[in-house]
């Protein structure tokens, strides 16, 4: 028999919990370990248990989503991470990418798409709400825009997929030549390069397109 995906809930609303648990048990392959209602509980429990998998709200009492979500990635960094959210902000969804989660679903989701989530995080895709994909491609596109950019899609090198990936993460130039071991300068002309290529800005634009492309 197949392994069932290990899941933890964690929300600070008992009915949410409940309904969340339904749906999810209602699938052969996935299993509900265990709940937590905040987000220092939330923590603890994901490092007793282990699981494939958390869907983990983003407004909790006592620690946010995001801070919950960056302790449990360095204790346990296997785990996948399914934010479950009120919030379409992009902020929020930056920021969550940046910890490391691999899925931001909105709470107003279909059913399918819930259980479609969790069933990407666990096999190491990116999985983002259909309308919170087309909002954050809308403003890639703006942002192009006002850059005068675009004559078809950029072709990143391996490398520089790889630079945007840790820039996206939230790592400097100093942090990303220490990892890769080259240099800052190194670091900061395919930054030039990559920032030139997609027709962005800022480090919040080259975060967007990361996250709009599956790339975290």
């Amino acid at each position: 028999m197949t392994d069932k995906i290990r899941v933890v809930l964690v929300d600070d609303h008992t009915v949410v919990r409940k309904g969340i648990r339904v749906l999810l048990e209602q699938e052969s392959d996935i299993e509900i370990v265990a709940e937590a209602e905040d987000g220092l509980k939330g923590v603890d429990v994901c490092i007793q248990e282990e699981p494939d998998v958390v869907v983990l709200d983003m407004a909790l009492p006592l620690l946010s989503g995001v801070e919950a979500a960056r302790k449990i990635k360095e204790k346990i960094p296997e785990t996948k991470i399914l934010i479950l959210s009120m919030y379409d902000d992009e902020e929020y969804i930056l920021d969550s990418f940046k910890v490391g989660v691999s899925g931001y679903i909105l709470k107003d989701v279909v059913v399918s798409d819930l259980v479609s989530a969790v069933h990407s995080v666990y096999r190491g895709s990116t999985f983002l709400s259909p309308s919170v994909s087309e909002k954050l491609r809308r403003q890639l596109q703006e942002g192009q825009s006002r850059g005068g950019s675009r004559q078809g899609p950029a072709k990143l090198t391996s490398r520089e997929r790889q630079i945007l990936k840790l820039i996206a993460e939230g790592y400097t130039s100093k942090q990303i030549s220490e990892i890769l071991k080259i240099s800052f300068k190194t670091v900061q002309t395919h930054r030039a390069h990559i920032m030139e290529k997609l027709g962005v800005h800022s480090t919040a634009e080259l975060t967007r397109y990361a996250v709009t492309k599956g790339l975290l």
